[in-house]
């Protein structure tokens, strides 16, 4: 029977599912910005019968800690690797949506004896000027305190039309809690995400565990083109693109995200 445990440690508010066991590494997932570890709900249920899971909340999100003075991407990682050894895990499976396949990255980049597999949903890579531009221009709208407005836009580019309409509380779910979230914390983290793609792309040729780098066909944000060319940075990697989707592909395509991450992990 899986086992859950949830809990705050040293800030970081986590829950666990399943049982450690010797012959699987444990599998940490990690949110996107604005988000929190409920995202992973639908990943969660198809993993936790064969490996034990991981979720947490990022800094500044759900019930993790706010620390004060400036974020960055290091801060991040630092608060991966004290979860992960608060939780005596000394070699996991990374999983990373968003922002959270930056800081998968950049965890792999710094501590590559401590990752097996890497898997980067719908993860950015090397933004083009135009790219950057747009999404310091959001930044700089949330922190004009327009956060319904990009809320709503960002479901519009994160989820297709017709899925809003088959599945209106997913979706809300998912604006709830953005519209929920610390306005610090959350201008702090999406700064990070606004700005460091560069930096977590920096150490990727020391990654050598296998990478599987995935996103949706219809991905404006974290592209296609993002994704192989993030495969072609990682030594032992390959891209997967699932047609149909766009950004929000762990709850839109959940079972087609399932069906690839089982196969990956197995």
């Amino acid at each position: 029977m899986p086992t859950l445990r949830e809990s705050v440690h040293g800030g970081t508010y986590f829950r666990t599912f399943g049982a450690a066991n010797s012959e699987t590494d444990p599998v940490v997932l990690i949110h996107g910005v604005g988000l929190d570890h409920a995202m992973w709900t639908a990943q969660v249920a198809a993993l936790e019968t064969h490996f034990q899971v991981i979720t947490y909340d990022m800094l500044g999100h759900g019930q993790s800690a706010q620390p004060p003075d400036v974020r960055h991407l290091i801060d991040f990682v630092r608060q991966l690797d004290q979860l992960l050894m608060n939780l005596n895990v000394s070699r996991a499976a990374i999983v990373g949506f968003s922002m959270g396949g930056m800081v998968a990255q950049a965890y792999a980049a710094a501590y590559p004896e401590k990752v097996a597999k890497l898997f980067l949903m719908n993860t950015v890579f090397r933004r083009s000027d135009e790219q950057r531009a747009g999404v310091l221009g959001r930044y700089e709208q949330s922190a004009a305190g327009e956060i319904e407005n990009l809320a709503e836009a960002a479901l519009g580019r994160w989820f297709s039309n017709a899925f809003r309409e088959t599945d209106p509380a997913a979706v809300n779910a998912v604006r709830r809690r953005m519209l929920s979230n610390d306005p610090e914390g959350y201008l702090k983290a999406y700064k990070v995400f606004a700005t460091s793609d560069e930096e977590a792309a920096e150490g990727l040729a020391g990654v050598s565990c296998p990478a599987l780098v995935m996103t949706g066909a219809h991905d404006t944000g974290s592209t296609p083109a993002m994704a192989e060319g993030l495969a072609a940075a990682l030594p032992d990697a390959r891209p997967l693109i699932l047609s149909g989707l766009s950004h929000m592909a762990p709850i839109e395509g959940a079972d087609q995200v399932n069906r690839a991450l089982l196969d990956f992990l197995a």
